[in-house]
């Protein structure tokens, strides 16, 4: 992702509202028929193609919402929080520190925390995502 960590927000909000736009009609045609809400599906999807411009072969465990990485020793948990805490500032410096630390298999875990209800909010709350109705 190129430019400066603002202009990377506003292209991944555009890419998030053009995929909930894209999952509502698919919804609404029957074409989804899936449990997760659109906005929900969309911040995954979004966060899962920003993710595979680091490693193109990464794929999501799952979209689902409100997963959290807890599962995780100690020491893989702090380093995906502190992913994440860059992520929420300069969105590409996160997932570039994840690819630099060499542990690809941190990835799904950083999307986990990434699509996590707790990190949702925090992007509404800072206005790069707007509030659910």
């Amino acid at each position: 992702m190129e430019g400066t960590p603002e202009q990377q927000v506003q292209q991944l909000k555009k890419e998030y509202e053009r995929r909930v736009a894209e999952i509502q009609k698919a919804t609404e045609t029957g074409e989804r028929s899936s449990e997760i809400a659109p906005e929900h599906q969309a911040v995954s999807e979004v966060t899962e193609n920003m993710i595979q411009e680091q490693d193109p072969g990464f794929k999501a465990s799952s979209h689902e919402p409100g997963r959290t990485a807890d599962e995780l020793p100690e020491e893989a948990q702090a380093k995906v929080r502190s992913w994440v805490s860059l992520a929420l500032n300069d969105p590409s410096a996160g997932v570039k520190a994840a690819k630099d630390s060499g542990d690809p298999s941190l990835f799904d875990p950083l999307h986990k925390a990434l699509t996590s209800n707790e990190v949702f909010q925090e992007m509404v709350k800072r206005g790069k995502l707007p509030e659910l109705k």
